[in-house]
């Protein structure tokens, strides 16, 4: 394939800058014909795959392979060859996120679909006397606006979420909720009288619901404050936020991907052996990346492993805690 020509000029067409070589010293612009050929378009498009894939590559063997080697090497300046931390945790978040609500909500509708066949007729018989008592409430209930009270009234006076799925289904297509309600009716009942007459496994599944939709959230917020409780447990001369920042995007990263791989193989063996293991050798992987990262020794590593497990997991509930709350605020 053919190199495309220089220009006669000698400025950049990007920044001005005037371009002795082939590529402009300010901003690394090639100083080519600005009309390319085919041929080069499918040259620089193989070259950026290639590149990225082999950083990608690359960033992940020495995650997997050497706990907190990335994030020494990048907190020392040697970063070009690896992926940028916040385009790493993106990537793998968007990756983990996608794939794991498919395998859970899967697994969750085969659990769902596991109820004997007398739960599954009180749902009828519910959904039946149900319908006969909707029919009897006034138009401006039924057909609740969110601009009202009478949305508001409605669902205070359901009982639980499969009553009011229920009486959704019962309804003419016009008068049913709209998504945004569904969504809202979802989280209102599942933070307060959600699970009266429900069976042991919707509860679970409530629960779950509940906590997959709001974990990317979560999470989001968790990941600097992991950092913070690193920058208090570390010399903060030696250690900027930043550093400890990077090294909490290398960990969620991880634990993204290892923890996607063990919910795979519980849903194709029907197990949960799988993740209960891999939550351990996730926390044997954090005290060993402590140990590469900060050099201390394996007893003060181990103690601070096990105390940032546990500030995390207790601010993990309260965090939970609070997207709850402030859904039943916002509905009520």
């Amino acid at each position: 394939m053919k190199t495309q020509p220089l220009r006669k000029e000698t400025n950049c067409l990007n920044c001005g800058t005037d371009v002795p070589g082939r590529y402009c010293t300010n901003c690394g612009q090639e100083n080519i014909a600005p009309h390319e050929s085919f041929g080069h378009l499918v040259k620089e498009f193989a070259a950026d795959i290639v590149h990225y894939d082999s950083k990608t590559l690359l960033t992940f063997k020495y995650l997997f392979t050497k706990p907190g080697f990335i994030t020494r090497e990048y907190t020392a300046g040697k970063r070009v060859k690896f992926v940028h931390p916040i385009k790493l945790y993106i990537f793998s978040s968007f990756v983990f996120f996608f794939f794991y609500f498919t395998l859970t909500s899967h697994s969750n509708d085969e659990s769902l679909d596991k109820l004997d066949k007398d739960a599954r007729e009180q749902v009828e018989t519910a959904r039946r006397q149900n319908k006969e008592v909707y029919a009897n409430l006034p138009d401006s209930i039924k057909r609740g606006d969110l601009s009202t009270g009478d949305w508001f009234r409605r669902l205070n006076a359901i009982d639980s979420k499969k009553q009011y799925d229920s009486l959704q289904q019962s309804l003419p297509v016009q008068y049913r909720d709209n998504r945004i309600q569904r969504k809202m009716a979802r989280y209102y009942f599942s933070a307060n009288r959600d699970g009266e007459g429900q069976t042991k496994e919707e509860k679970n599944h409530a629960q779950e619901e509940l906590f997959q939709h709001n974990y990317p959230k979560m999470v989001f917020v968790l990941l600097p404050l992991f950092a913070l409780y690193l920058r208090w447990m570390y010399d903060k001369k030696k250690w900027f936020y930043a550093d400890h920042a990077v090294f909490s995007v290398h960990i969620h990263v991880f634990f993204f991907i290892f923890f996607l791989v063990c919910t795979a193989l519980d849903a194709l063996f029907h197990s949960e052996i799988f993740t209960s293991w891999g939550l351990l050798a996730i926390f044997a992987y954090l005290v060993i990346a402590l140990k590469n990262t900060y050099g201390q020794s394996w007893g003060k590593t181990l103690l601070k492993g096990f105390l940032v497990t546990l500030v995390y997991l207790i601010t993990l509930l309260i965090v939970f805690v609070g997207f709850v709350f402030t859904m039943t605020v916002l509905i009520a």
